[in-house]
C-alpha cells in the first residue's frame, strides 16, 4: 500500500466513481481501476462496491477512506514542517489566545525568556480568536501557540502549564453584580454568550452546558475578549463566565463586575503544538513556557501549576 494508492481510493470514494476519481487525478481510467484492485488484494478485503449506479464502499472501505485522509493530511503537514526545519534563518509563529491574556501574568515572560534562550530564532506574534485558536496550529497559520482548552482537534498536542478560576462577568448594575459568591445554581436562567464559530466543546465549557445540565440561552455572538467586553457592557441582561487573569488583564472594568463562581470549572492554560513537530525552536519554547510557569506561578493570583 503507498500514497498513490490511497489518493486514488479517497478520489474514486468521494467522486463516487472510477471515471470521476480519475478525472480528479488526470490519470488514466484503467490505471485508477488496476490500482484500486491491487490495494483490495493487498489488504485481502474488498473495498468498493461496484454498481452500474456508481462506486460504494464496503465497511472496510469506510474505515480505509477515514484512515486515508488523516495520513494523506499529516503526510501534507510533515511535509510542511521539514521544509520549514530546513529553511536558512529561524523563523516561529507564536499565537496567542486573546493575546497578553493567553498565559496570564507569564505571556510576556514567557516570550521575553523565548528571546533570551533562542536568540537565534525569528519571533512573530498572532493575536488568535475563539475559533481559530486550535486551527491555527493544524492549519499551520502558527507554529506554537499559547491556548485555552479544551481542544478537540486530534492533530493538536497540547502542554497544560496551570489552571486558574473562573468569575461571573456582569454589568455593574446587573442584580447579581453586588453578590460575594455564586453558585452555578444561581444563573442557571441568566442570559449568556454564545460562541458559534467556536469548538463545541470549548463553547460548551465556557457556557458550563454540563454543570447546567444543558445550554442556557444566549442573547449575542462573540469571537474574541474586546467583543466580550463590549457585548456584556451594552447589555443589561447578559452575564459570561470569565477567566479571573481576563477580567485582570483584559477587560476594562468602568462598567463592569465580576462575582466568584464557587463551583465553577477552573480554565486551563497550556501550550498547543502540531502532534509530531519536533523541530528543535518548537520544543524549546515549550520548555522554556514550562520553565518559566514553574518558576513563576506565584504571579497569578489563585493558580495551579500543572506544568
Amino acid at each position: 500500500m503507498d500514497v498513490q494508492q490511497l489518493e486514488m481510493f479517497v478520489a474514486v470514494a468521494e467522486e463516487g466513481s472510477i471515471h470521476g476519481g480519475a478525472r480528479r487525478l488526470l490519470i488514466a481510467q484503467p490505471a485508477v481501476s488496476k490500482a484500486l484492485r491491487k490495494l483490495e488484494r493487498q489488504l485481502g478485503t474488498e473495498l468498493l462496491i461496484r454498481s452500474p449506479q456508481g462506486i460504494g464502499l464496503t465497511v472496510a472501505g469506510e474505515v480505509l477512506l477515514t484512515q486515508a485522509k488523516e495520513i494523506l493530511e499529516r503526510l501534507g503537514r510533515t511535509v510542511e514542517i521539514v521544509r520549514k526545519a530546513g529553511e536558512p534563518g529561524r523563523e516561529l509563529v507564536i499565537g496567542l489566545i486573546a493575546g497578553a491574556v493567553a498565559a496570564a501574568e507569564l505571556t510576556k515572560a514567557i516570550i521575553r525568556q523565548y528571546r533570551v534562550d533562542r536568540p537565534d530564532v525569528s519571533l512573530t506574534l498572532r493575536e488568535l480568536n475563539f475559533p481559530n485558536q486550535f486551527t491555527a496550529i493544524s492549519d499551520g497559520l502558527v507554529d506554537v501557540a499559547l491556548v485555552r482548552p479544551p481542544c478537540p482537534t486530534p492533530d493538536v498536542a497540547l502542554t497544560s502549564l496551570f489552571d486558574e478560576p473562573i468569575v461571573l462577568c456582569c454589568r455593574e448594575d446587573h442584580a447579581l453584580a453586588d453578590k460575594d459568591r455564586l453558585e452555578i445554581a444561581d444563573i442557571v436562567d441568566e442570559p449568556m454568550l454564545d460562541m458559534p464559530d467556536a469548538p463545541v466543546p470549548w463553547t460548551d465549557f465556557w457556557l458550563l452546558v454540563n454543570e447546567r445540565h444543558g445550554r442556557p440561552p444566549t442573547e449575542q455572538s462573540v469571537r474574541t475578549l474586546s467583543e466580550i467586553g463590549l457585548a456584556v457592557a451594552c447589555s443589561p441582561r447578559t452575564v459570561t463566565p470569565l477567566v479571573s487573569s481576563a477580567w485582570r488583564l483584559g477587560l476594562d472594568p468602568s462598567s463592569l463586575r465580576t462575582v466568584p463562581l464557587r463551583d465553577g470549572p477552573r480554565s486551563i492554560a497550556a501550550v498547543a503544538t502540531a502532534r509530531g513537530d519536533y523541530r528543535d525552536e518548537v520544543c524549546d519554547f515549550v520548555a522554556t513556557a514550562v520553565r518559566i510557569t514553574r518558576e513563576q506561578i506565584t504571579n497569578i493570583p489563585d493558580a495551579h501549576l500543572l506544568a
